[in-house]
Parts: C-alpha cells; structure tokens; sequence
C-alpha cells in the first residue's frame, strides 16, 4: 500500500501542492507481492478537480489500485458555525506533527500542508490506518473537514460506515466495500 502510495505521490508530471484529496477509493484484489510494478493515470484535469488512478501491476495483472479525486487550488477553511456533534464515538487516533512529516517523507507526499507548524493529516494515511483498523481490502473515504495533528480522532461504526469525528467536527466518511 505504501508503494503505491508513493508511485501516486511522486509521479513526475503532476504537481498537486495545496491541493485536498475529496474522496479515495483503495482496492486490493491479491496479497502484497515485491514484484509489484505502477502505473499512474490521469483520468480527468482541470482548474478545479483531477482525478488520479494509480493501479498496481504483477505480470501484467492488476492486484492493487487507488483513485484519488484531488480539489485543485483550494484553501483550508477554518470551521465556522458548524454545529458541534456530542455523540462522536470511540477514540480512534491522534496523529502527531512527527507521525505526519514521516508519513510525508516516507510517500514523498511534500504537499506543503502536510509541513507546516499545524500540518493537515494526509488523506492516505486516515485511509491506511483505516484499512489496517477494518482489516479491508476496498474502503471508500470521503473527507467532509481537515483533520489536523495532535487533535483526537473519534469514530463511530453505522453498519458498513465509518464516520470521522475531530473536536466535534464530522471529518469523514468511509465505506467498506
């Protein structure tokens, strides 16, 4: 998973700095092999959204793909007058400054969110740890707010569901497949 995390984020061609993952969706169709080969497509780009595909190949075989659908040119809007959820869950995760920079380095994810004095936590890694939390194979996530380092992470099951929930705030949404 993380080579192919790394095969999207360092594709030469694409720059995507300051721009949000909106939705990823993660499949894999067979157990992790070395032999694995990437290849990235660009399905649609424009001023507004691009929308990646990223496939994992063994002889010529797909066995792992993400697509990533990326707002391109966006700002991080701070909350404001949104209504504050009391019933969030159970503690999932707080991801530490350090904990992000390394998942930034070990990706090459260097989208400058990701680096600042209070980084945004990278939409691949919420979706790996919540791959490695649900034990799947096919998770779609959509990311609803920012979720930022050091502030807890509560989330709460509604059948195949899992909502995100940090400082109150629904974060996002995920669906196992």
């Amino acid at each position: 998973m993380i080579d192919l995390f790394r095969a999207f984020a360092t594709k030469d061609d694409f720059f995507y700095d300051g721009a949000f993952i909106a939705k990823v969706k993660y499949q894999r169709f067979q157990s992790k092999s070395d032999k694995e080969t990437y290849k990235n497509e660009i399905i649609k780009s424009n001023r507004r959204l691009s929308v990646i595909n990223c496939s994992g190949y063994v002889n010529n075989e797909v066995v792992e793909t993400l697509t990533v659908y990326l707002m391109m040119n966006a700002t991080v809007k701070e909350a404001t007058q949104l209504e504050s959820i009391k019933d969030v869950g159970t503690l999932w995760r707080n991801f530490s400054k350090k904990e992000i920079a390394d998942f930034s380095h070990l990706t090459g994810d260097t989208n400058s969110i990701h680096l600042t004095e209070n980084p945004v936590v990278q939409g691949l890694f919420i979706l790996k740890e919540l791959c490695d939390t649900s034990q799947t194979n096919e998770i779609e996530v959509k990311y609803v707010h920012p979720v930022y380092s050091g502030n807890p992470v509560y989330i709460k099951y509604e059948g195949n569901l899992i909502k995100g929930f940090s400082n109150g705030i629904l974060c996002f949404k995920a669906t196992l497949l």
